[in-house]
């Protein structure tokens, strides 16, 4: 008599428990992907009110890779209306990502161009004095007592 499980009996089991998790994630993807779809026309419409040169490029850059390589331009467009929800929160993100960079990069232009930096002028008289370091001391080189050294 063994006490326990069996070995088969814990394969069993496992291999359940794998299946559960998938079944799970399969579930919550499917739910996310059903909110995005319902939310994905808003989000569209939201990154062009934000910011309409990101999708911009995007169509570009989907006409491009089109003419460049039409079997990989099909491609990419059949993905992106496959997987409009997704595309539409990328470019959603996408868009206030672009708008931040952009505000910032006017808030620095206008700071370079428009403002001085406050800075404290410092005043030395001692100029022609020469700066005294003390002497550099070399470091002790390890005994070399390895006596394979003539082999090498």
């Amino acid at each position: 008599m063994s006490q326990g499980f069996n070995i088969r009996f814990n394969g069993i089991i496992g291999f359940a428990f794998m299946v559960m998790i998938f079944v799970g994630l399969f579930f919550l993807a499917k739910g996310v992907f059903t909110v995005l779809s319902w939310v994905a026309p808003v989000l569209i419409i939201g990154a062009l009110i934000i910011n309409y040169r990101t999708v911009l490029n995007f169509i570009k850059y989907m006409w491009a890779l089109l003419k460049r390589n039409p079997l990989g331009g099909i491609l990419g467009i059949v993905l992106s209306v496959i997987g409009f929800p997704i595309l539409s929160g990328f470019l959603f993100g996408k868009a206030i990502l672009d708008r931040k960079v952009k505000k910032i990069s006017q808030e620095y232009q206008t700071r370079k161009e428009g403002e001085f930096v406050e800075f404290e002028e410092v005043i030395r008289d001692d100029f022609d004095t020469e700066l005294h370091l003390p002497p550099i001391q070399k470091a002790p080189q390890p005994k070399d007592d390895n006596e394979y050294k003539d082999l090498f």
